[in-house]
């Protein structure tokens, strides 16, 4: 059912009432004056109000029917509450929108999940460059201004206000349809030249495979439909192909089933080409770590060294970082690092380079250093897995740290080979940050207002970077004057969180808190992966939503977001808790949930530009009541449980 514009209301109500009146009018003249008499009076007085009333009814129908041409959107409270109204602009905090002619903001997050998507996607149809408008008008002189999509001998697509619509042909007038007619040959005829474009038979470099190939060059690759794309060969299983385009920016996944003979044909060359170079770097391997090398002091971790390629040619380079394949260098006279094959080297420089490699893999070992405090970071550990963290949690299967900002800290999971690695602190699977912001309203142009953070300037007091530390208050103040208290409750199962802050008096743009969570993604590149590929990277990860009222959801990682909804009854607002376990997450179970739900709200975005739960999510967790905004009290602190499974 749609919404009747609040701006009718009053003016249907009068309707009513005058409808009532005037049976009560149409009484008095009949005992007044007699039945004949005053049926005369009352059939004149109502053959010259009726129309006027028809007209006005219809007027406010079509008004009503007419809210999506006139750019009305319903849009809806988390309470169920409607409005219609103009959108405006949005951004991540802040929907704004226009009622009787008046800008107004609205909190993102107080919208129902429907509403976050429309504002979303209506923020993103702006930003899109301008299409072409054109008049359409139907067969009782009626027209509208939309964009054309395509066409069809028995209806037309068209565009309005960025959703699209499919009408009958029919309903137009003889103009209209031949201009749809138009418009779907030249659009027929566009796409016509864009498929002539890409075939493989214009202008595409035939690959002689009886040459040298390279793992590094890019190669054009053909479908047996003649579309060709050009990429860089990553990697092959027996199914499926994967491409790197665009200089590294996009990877694609090719199956190989589809390819033309030449083109598999190439990707089993440069397979086996990947597959030699492999057991060419294990190889090498195990030659370096049986190496006797030169004994190196932690001084010449940050010296140029003198190296020589297997072509005799010299080069002064300072080491970075190295791996099982490559050395990480910086060049003399460059200003970026450079990545070389171990192989590319001679001899004596791949010793040089082995003894640098073992130097700073002992270095990294050992307790690292600390970097001292200054006025708006904490300290924190130089070096290590450690790096950049003031306060830690070390445990068999998780790392917890605390960031030297003083305002986020991270949840590492130890999983397969992280585990047997004293080096490295697991896969990061939450982050959790206080968050403080305010809107900024020094543009006079309301639509131009922009939620901004707030910016630590100074602590109290600096504590040390710590192992073994239980509980981390910091006390400090923002740029403009306010000032905050965080404390994180550090124990080896439980984390806890809870903060305050305070405006200076007389701050024109008042500040909000919060504490965000952030679920990372698990699979990088998801979309352009087979579900195969998707079900074995994530197996039997779920997320479990426990909202306060309703039913619990167990929302697989693997499913979409667009079957979830349709399939599941999933409440992802006022969140009792949420739960993460599954192959992502073991040998953990991470839950997020509060110390008391009184008067607090656990809130997730499903992040609707995302196509399935393993792309990651974000959650929010605030005081309910607008103005005690500034405080997440130690009774209502945020909580998260980490049990082993």
């Amino acid at each position: 059912m749609k919404t009747i514009p609040k701006a009718l209301s009053p003016c249907i109500f009068k309707m009513l009432i005058f409808s009532n009146n005037s049976l009560k009018s149409d009484r008095i003249l009949m005992e007044s004056f007699g039945n004949n008499s005053a049926l005369e009076v009352i059939t004149n007085r109502k053959m010259k109000i009726l129309p006027k009333i028809s007209f006005i009814i219809f007027t406010f129908s079509l008004l009503a029917l007419q809210n999506i041409w006139a750019n009305l959107y319903p849009w809806t409270d988390s309470s169920g509450r409607t409005l219609q109204a103009k959108f405006l602009q949005a951004d991540q905090d802040t929907l704004t929108i226009e009622v009787n002619g008046q800008p107004f903001e609205i909190p993102v997050i107080t919208l129902s999940p429907e509403s976050k998507a429309l504002a979303v996607m209506l923020q993103a149809q702006q930003a899109k460059p301008s299409v072409k408008l054109y008049d359409w008008t139907d067969t009782s002189g009626r027209t509208i201004k939309a964009a054309f999509i395509k066409s069809t001998q028995k209806s037309i697509t068209l565009e309005v206000s960025g959703r699209q619509t499919t009408l009958p042909l029919s309903m137009f007038n003889d103009a209209s349809q031949a201009l749809a007619e138009k418009l779907g040959g030249q659009k027929i005829a566009s796409e016509r030249r864009e498929e002539q474009a890409s075939n493989p038979n214009v202008n595409v470099p035939k690959v002689d495979l009886n040459t040298e190939l390279n793992l590094s060059s890019v190669y054009p690759w053909t479908n047996q439909a003649g579309q060709t794309l050009m990429g860089k060969y990553l990697e092959s299983d027996k199914e499926n192909m994967i491409i790197s385009m665009n200089d590294g920016r996009r990877e694609v996944t090719v199956a190989l089933e589809t390819l033309s003979k030449d083109s598999l044909a190439l990707a089993k060359r440069l397979a086996a080409l990947k597959n030699s170079e492999a057991k060419e770097i294990i190889a090498l391997a195990k030659k370096r770590k049986a190496l006797k090398v030169p004994d190196m002091e932690e001084g010449d971790l940050i010296m140029e060294h003198s190296l020589t390629n297997s072509k005799g040619q010299s080069i002064k380079a300072k080491f970075i970082s190295s791996s099982e394949s490559e050395v990480t260098l910086l060049i003399s006279g460059k200003s970026s690092p450079m990545n070389l094959s171990w192989g590319s080297f001679s001899d004596e420089s791949i010793t040089l380079l082995e003894s640098l490699r073992r130097l700073q893999a002992k270095l990294e070992s050992q307790k690292p250093k600390v970097v001292p405090a200054r006025k708006n970071r904490l300290s924190y550990f130089a070096s290590g897995k450690y790096k950049g963290y003031n306060s830690i949690i070390d445990r068999e299967t998780h790392m917890v740290g605390v960031q030297s900002s003083g305002r986020s800290l991270d949840i590492f999971v130890k999983q397969g080979k992280d585990t047997s690695s004293s080096n490295s602190p697991g896969v990061k699977r939450v982050g959790v940050n206080f968050a403080t912001y305010y809107t900024d309203k020094s543009n006079s142009d309301p639509r131009k207002h922009r939620r901004r953070s707030r910016v630590i300037q100074s602590f109290d007091e600096f504590p040390d970077a710590s192992t073994d530390r239980e509980l981390l208050t910091l006390k400090g103040k923002y740029t403009n004057g306010g000032t905050f208290e965080y404390n994180i409750d550090l124990k080896e199962r439980e984390l806890k969180l809870w903060s305050k802050i305070k405006d200076p008096s007389g701050e024109k743009w008042p500040s909000r808190h919060q504490i965000s969570i952030g679920v990372p993604g698990v699979v990088a590149n998801a979309i352009n992966l087979s579900m195969g590929q998707i079900n074995s990277a994530v197996g039997n990860g779920v997320f479990d939503f426990r909202p306060v009222s309703g039913k619990a959801a167990k929302v697989p990682m693997n499913m979409k977001w667009t079957d979830v909804r349709k399939k599941m009854k999933v409440n992802t607002n006022n969140l009792n808790s949420m739960d993460l376990y599954g192959k992502p997450y073991d040998p953990l179970k991470i839950s997020i949930t509060s110390v008391s739900h009184r008067d607090m709200r656990l809130d997730m975005d499903k992040a609707y530009a995302k196509t399935f739960p393993l792309q990651g999510i974000s959650l929010d967790y605030f005081t309910l009541e607008e103005r005690k905004r500034k405080e997440i009290p130690r009774s209502n602190a945020l909580k998260i449980v980490l049990s082993p499974r």
